[in-house]
């Protein structure tokens, strides 16, 4: 049986030991106290008798990974309340996200007319048919301002795209965060033709539903959290004789002529085959040696640092209404979005008391300097923020009751321009140093399916060399 070590205990992490405990002895070393990454939970010091994300607090339900992972562990699905939509904040008001757009990127132009104005609508339907670019990838936020004007990108494509990597769009790859949307910038066409026949197929799909049957949910969680897959996949992997070590001190990873060496700040660990399931300013130090021009390019991935403050409200003169908003960087605004969590997921509105709702507030983008919200100590962090909160939702009569701060420092990768590119020359070079692996956010996407899809190519591969 060979022995398999695995290095970081996030969700990439841990569906990769989980995949290969069947048939290879696994170690799974973390150096935190706990498993999970940007997968955790808090009950407010149990103010909430319901365990509220932390990190991640959804999962794409039309993409398989997830779903068919929480049907494989036996946990149920749930799936957000249909009665509440999201708004975003555009001069000072709250407004109606539109709903017939790709990514913000709508096919009539129309559909953004109550948001934007008729200036800017105006402008979208004139769009500017640039040429092909030169290569094979471009700025996302530059190339929508060219083709179809900078309100569009900065009220609505930015914000929704801040949702995801808690990074400004005009930085963002168009290759690696809205591949859908690449075939207008390289062919030189146009993208609002593009969009009106990715909404056409859309609702193809949608009219070829059983007769009285609802679309699919877009978005998924679990009682108690995403963050359940947590748990899930730790019992799973110790039944399946997994070995899993939780605040071990990596020293280092070193190749030798049987294999790997992993040391750790108490042990050595000998094995066939190395994952190293961690952000890439981690990996690069660990394959400087074996892999040195992998290295150089993940030491060039920038992350974001964030913050989030999750609270139990008092509900004042009147309901909460929505599922929450998102807050474009041109507003005025300490926070960048929040999520009337409650509100968006009916399990959680079940369990908590009548005239109270549970939030979430988000804070921080890449890029941010020093001096704003980072040096904020965590009392002054949340009353910040509620205070903000409040004015945007116009909730001025909500009294907090509980909240805590949460900061996820460096946890998000920026998909620059030609990232794609980027990984596909360090799974070149790394593909052929045997038994050593790369998985983790930092590759193919930064959401869980798709943390969860590497995760098992990565298992696939190990399985097969040791096979």
């Amino acid at each position: 049986m060979s022995q398999i070590t695995i290095i970081g205990g996030g969700i990439s992490g841990l569906v990769t030991a989980y995949r290969l405990a069947t048939d290879h002895q696994v170690t799974l070393v973390e150096s935190d106290d706990r498993l999970g990454g940007c997968l955790h939970s808090t009950t407010l010091n149990g103010a909430v008798p319901v365990g509220l994300d932390t990190g991640a607090e959804a999962s794409l339900h039309r993409r398989r990974e997830t779903k068919d992972l929480a049907v494989e562990l036996g946990l149920d699905a749930q799936f957000p309340s249909t009665a509440h939509s999201s708004r975003v904040l555009s001069k000072g008001g709250l407004h109606a996200i539109p709903k017939r757009t790709v990514m913000g990127v709508p096919g009539d132009p129309a559909e953004v007319r109550d948001l934007l104005g008729a200036a800017a609508t105006d402008r979208i339907a004139h769009e500017t048919i640039t040429g092909p670019i030169d290569g094979e990838d471009t700025s996302l936020g530059d190339f929508l301002t060219d083709r179809l004007g900078a309100d569009l990108v900065d009220t609505l494509v930015d914000p929704l795209l801040g949702g995801v990597y808690a990074g400004r769009c005009r930085d963002l790859s168009l290759a690696s965060t809205v591949p859908a949307l690449l075939p207008a910038a390289v062919e030189g066409t146009s993208v609002l033709d593009l969009v009106q026949r990715l909404l056409a197929e859309r609702d193809a799909q949608a009219a070829s539903q059983p007769a009285g049957e609802d679309p699919p949910p877009v978005f998924m969680s679990l009682r108690g959290g995403i963050n359940q897959l947590v748990p899930a996949l730790e019992e799973r992997i110790r039944e399946r004789g997994g070995t899993i070590r939780t605040g071990t001190h990596l020293i280092s990873v070193r190749q030798t002529a049987d294999g790997w060496t992993v040391r750790t700040g108490d042990s050595e660990l000998e094995s066939d085959s190395v994952v190293l399931a961690t952000p890439a300013h981690v990996t690069t130090d660990l394959i400087a040696e074996v892999a040195p021009t992998s290295a150089s390019l993940l030491a060039s991935v920038p992350y974001a640092t964030t913050a989030l403050i999750p609270a139990l409200v008092e509900i004042g003169d009147r309901r909460l209404e929505g599922s929450g908003f998102l807050v474009p960087p041109t507003e005025n605004a300490f926070i960048k979005a929040s999520t009337f969590v409650s509100n968006k997921w009916p399990w959680v509105r079940e369990r908590i008391p009548e005239n109270t709702a549970l939030i979430r507030m988000s804070i921080g983008r890449f890029g941010d300097g020093p001096g704003g919200w980072q040096d904020c100590d965590d009392e002054e962090l949340i009353a910040r923020a509620f205070e903000d909160w409040k004015d945007i939702a116009d909730r001025g009569s909500d009294r907090l009751i509980a909240a805590e701060a949460h900061r996820w420092d460096h946890a998000l990768p920026q998909y620059l321009p030609g990232h794609s590119g980027m990984v596909t020359r360090i799974d070149e070079e790394t593909s052929g140093i045997g038994g050593l692996e790369l998985a983790g956010s930092a590759y193919f996407g930064v959401g869980i399916p798709a943390c969860i899809a590497r995760a098992e190519e990565v298992a696939r591969r190990v399985s097969a060399a040791r096979s």
